[in-house]
Parts: C-alpha cells; structure tokens; sequence
C-alpha cells in the first residue's frame, strides 16, 4: 500500500504540473511515453487532448486543452477498479479537505480533483478560476 501510495503521489504531480503548460510543451515532456493526440469536435467546438498511457502504472493520464492551447484539466484514468478504490483512499489521506459544495477534493495550490462517472471513473484535475 505504501509503494502504491508513492505511486498515486507521483501520478497526481504529473496531473497538477501539466495544468500552465501548452498543447506542444505536454507532447515534448512524455515524448518517451505511449501518446494519443487527440482532436474531438462537437457542435462547432473543437478541442484538443493528449493522454498518456503509463504502462508499468496500469493508469493513462489525458491533458485537455483549452481555447488558448494551455492545459486546462488533466485526468487520470485506472484500468483497474481496484486502483480506483485505493485513489479514493490516498484523496482522503493527501488533500486539504473535501469541499461538499463543490463536490471534490482540495489539494495544494489551489488545485481541485473532482470524480466523473460514466462507462468508467475519471479523477479530473483542475485549477479555479480567478474570479
């Protein structure tokens, strides 16, 4: 559990460090990792994601970009429910508190992670925005 805890700690820094960076800096940090460039287009909208397969991890990370071509958000997604299960555990452990009001997880500098549940479970990383 400790390994793992190292691991997830390790997971949730490349998710928080990857939210100033642009489309171009995030394909040259994980040059060495498995990429997927992605270019989804809905009613006109169009955005960008790259996601990052972290083989030895069972985990990929997708980076999703906004219209200025910074990343806006980054997930993480376990190919196993059980690593879910113990990210869940580890968010209790690691964060500041958890903000019923806004559904998620505080962490350091500001940064929220909020769970999305649909076909699978994604964590969702997030800076607020500046009001």
């Amino acid at each position: 559990m400790n390994q793992k805890n190292n691991d997830f700690k390790h997971l949730v820094g490349h998710a928080c460090s990857a939210l100033p960076l642009s489309h171009l800096a995030i394909k040259e940090k994980y040059n060495n990792y498995p990429l997927c460039l992605i270019r989804y287009m809905e009613k006109g909208n169009l955005m960008d994601y790259v996601e990052v397969g972290f083989d030895k991890e069972n985990v990929s990370l997708t980076f999703i970009m906004d219209k200025e071509d910074k990343c806006c958000s980054a997930s993480i997604h376990f190919y196993e429910p059980k690593d879910e299960t113990l990210f869940i555990i580890f968010l209790r452990q690691y964060s500041k508190y958890y903000s019923y009001r806004k559904k998620c997880w505080i962490l350091k500098d500001s940064i929220y992670c909020k769970i999305e549940e649909s076909e699978s479970t994604h964590f969702y990383f997030y800076k607020m925005p500046v009001s």
